[in-house]
């Protein structure tokens, strides 16, 4: 088994449809390569990506944020200077102005089917954004 990630970042056909678009990342901590490496930093080190913006749900994009309910305010990132917007802060439905940053969302959260986790309704949420934009 590969991870969507691996075979996105190992053949070069999977990528064509990224180059020259805006490519904004939804992650969290389990969205790692083969190698362990975050899908974020993966991405980052790829050349035919332009990512201008990652998203993180409950708990952030990196795991860093406070478990349960405490809501997390967007930020940049520090290593690539890109918006890092939090879908489990002020706001759970990405914003017009958060979609704008992007032509294409990369969206790589395991979940594990519990009723209790947030992440497929934040793939809902960002489903629909994104239509309502065009």
């Amino acid at each position: 088994m590969k991870f969507g990630i691996d075979r996105l970042l190992a053949d070069p056909e999977l990528r064509k449809p990224l180059i020259g678009k805006r490519v904004a990342l939804v992650a969290h901590p389990a969205s790692v390569t083969e190698g362990l490496i975050h899908s974020l930093d993966a991405l980052a080190a790829c050349p035919d990506v332009t990512l201008t913006a990652a998203f993180g749900p409950q708990h952030g994009l990196k795991g860093d944020k406070q478990d349960n309910m405490v809501e997390t305010a967007d930020e940049i990132d520090p290593a690539y200077g890109i918006p890092i917007f939090s879908l489990y802060g002020e706001v759970r439905r990405p914003t017009e102005r958060m979609v704008a940053e992007a032509d294409v969302f990369l969206f790589d959260l395991q979940d594990l089917g519990c009723r209790i986790y947030t992440f497929v309704t934040t793939l809902l949420y960002l489903l629909e954004a994104a239509a309502a934009q065009g």
